[in-house]
């Protein structure tokens, strides 16, 4: 989305032909006058000095100006597009668009159910529009985390800090339960970062989470990396499996990440690509998916906890409009089902409206 503009070179240099001849006539007439052999037997008059020190001034000075002009008509050619930087303005400011009423209002109407409380961000890529409820407001991440995670993974890797294939050894401090195969290993095995990244994801593997927690520099670098970016909410508390939900992002800081990713910044192409075919390969099915038909793709990764379920990711539809989302409900009571009927309901409303005419009214929204 969005491409940078041409650079024009700067305009050469123009003079009058005339002006260019007579000034390379002054010149030669001034050099020749300056460097002319005296006579044999008499010493220069004071004049004469003066001559020679005040035709070198002027040849100094054209052949100066000369240069300054020739360098200010050199085309500058074309420069590298700047690239997102470390402390460039974060989700608050620069998630730009306009907003949806219709849709708004409808998924507003989808949320308000007792013993639910949602919080959720559509955003279109190609447009900027969006529409949500609550979405600048804290939930606990669950899995969803693993996504800015492996972010921070992949900018490791191209500064130099990460090889994808260096072995990371299975250590007892950061064995975890719950999804993934790695537990299973024995400890001490090796298993390699790019394996373990991958595995993060799509199989939720949350022994390997801490491998690159750890290879990364741990808790406390992976949030001063996330504040660099400028989210706001996202945070990592515990070591997975966060049980108690005190790892915590918003649905804004989420859709802002991944549009970065979207847009080519944040990350190389070449990284990009192995970003978003990690999240592609996600086994676990889409909390966006169950009205939606097959034929849509989705780059995503989705949390469970018993408080809360939630699911982040890109969208592609087959008229050819993406849009990217973030989603979490908490419960009041424990797995409570209705909240992932909940987010397959926002995510219906967000399809419909796109899936359809663009120019769609307020009345072929509501509830």
């Amino acid at each position: 989305m969005g491409g940078s503009g041409r650079l024009l070179p700067a305009p050469a240099a123009s003079h009058p032909q005339p002006l260019r001849l007579a000034r390379q006539k002054a010149i030669a007439r001034l050099r020749q006058r300056a460097v002319q052999p005296r006579r044999p037997g008499r010493s220069p008059a004071l004049g004469e000095v003066l001559l020679r020190g005040l035709s070198f001034s002027l040849i100094l000075g054209l052949t100066m100006a000369g240069l300054s002009q020739l360098l200010q008509s050199t085309p500058t050619g074309q420069t590298e597009p700047a690239t997102t930087q470390l402390g460039d303005p974060g989700p608050s400011d620069t998630l730009q668009g306009e907003a949806v009423p219709a849709l708004q209002e409808r998924l507003a109407a989808l949320a308000d159910q007792p013993g639910l409380t949602a919080g959720a961000l559509f955003w279109e890529v190609e447009s900027g529009a969006f529409a949500g409820v609550r979405p600048d407001q804290a939930f606990p991440a669950a899995s969803v985390i693993k996504i800015p995670i492996l972010l921070a993974f992949f900018q490791a890797v191209e500064t130099g800090q990460v090889r994808l294939d260096e072995p990371l050894a299975l250590r007892e401090d950061l064995k975890a339960g719950g999804a993934g195969v790695l537990q299973t290993r024995p400890l001490g095995s090796q298993v390699s970062a790019l394996e373990a990244a991958t595995l993060m994801s799509t199989l939720s593997d949350n022994f390997a989470t801490n491998l690159i927690i750890d290879r990364l520099g741990g808790q406390e670098a992976l949030n001063q990396k996330f504040r660099q970016w400028g989210l706001q909410h996202t945070q990592i508390s515990w070591w997975l499996p966060d049980l108690e939900g005190t790892n915590t992002s918003s649905p804004r800081d989420m859709v802002w990440l991944l549009s970065q990713v979207e847009q080519g910044r944040m990350l190389s192409r070449r990284s990009r690509d192995r970003f978003l075919d990690i999240l592609w390969r996600t086994q676990r099915p889409s909390y966006f998916r169950p009205h939606l038909g097959q034929e849509v793709r989705i780059a995503h990764k989705t949390g469970t906890l018993r408080s809360v379920v939630g699911d982040a990711g890109i969208l592609d539809l087959p008229n050819g409009r993406r849009y990217v989302a973030a989603v979490w409900v908490k419960r009041e009571t424990p797995n409570d089902p209705r909240a992932e009927e909940l987010i397959a309901s926002l995510s219906q409303a967000a399809y419909e409206f796109w899936a359809g005419d663009p120019t769609a009214t307020t009345s072929s929204l509501q509830p």
